[in-house]
């Protein structure tokens, strides 16, 4: 169970889908989407599929990285949220680093506010 990425508790037990974006919510939340179901067939006595690495990840100091960027443009959270169609709450718990964005939304961020906060497996480390 990790922390629900809309309000911040806890408890996300549930996948939704809020807004076009599939988000890790808890029982509250869930409410404001469509729960998704994650279904596993595997037949019997056979070995489930490895998954696939993701190539992209967050990198470390995306806080830091939007909080500059923020600050230097001016925009306000509100519309900032509004703009890439997120909640604000949300938004700003990610800029703060007590949320790691998603990489929807890390691309969402990007777009908005012209900064690179994915990093791909084939880019320079």
């Amino acid at each position: 169970m990790g922390e629900c990425e809309v309000c911040g508790a806890k408890a996300a037990s549930k996948k939704a889908v809020i807004e076009g974006v599939v988000l890790n919510v808890c029982e509250n939340c869930a409410k404001l989407g469509k729960v998704v179901v994650e279904k596993t067939y595997v037949k019997s006595g056979a070995k489930p599929a490895p998954r696939v690495p993701q190539n992209e990840e967050i990198v470390d100091d995306y806080s830091e990285i939007l909080k500059k960027k923020i600050s230097q443009s001016g925009m306000k959270y509100e519309d900032l949220a509004r703009s890439i169609n997120e909640h604000e709450s949300y938004v700003r718990r990610v800029v703060r680093g007590e949320t790691m964005p998603t990489i929807a939304l890390a691309k969402k961020l990007e777009k908005a506010l012209g900064v690179k906060i994915i990093a791909d497996e084939n880019d320079e480390k």
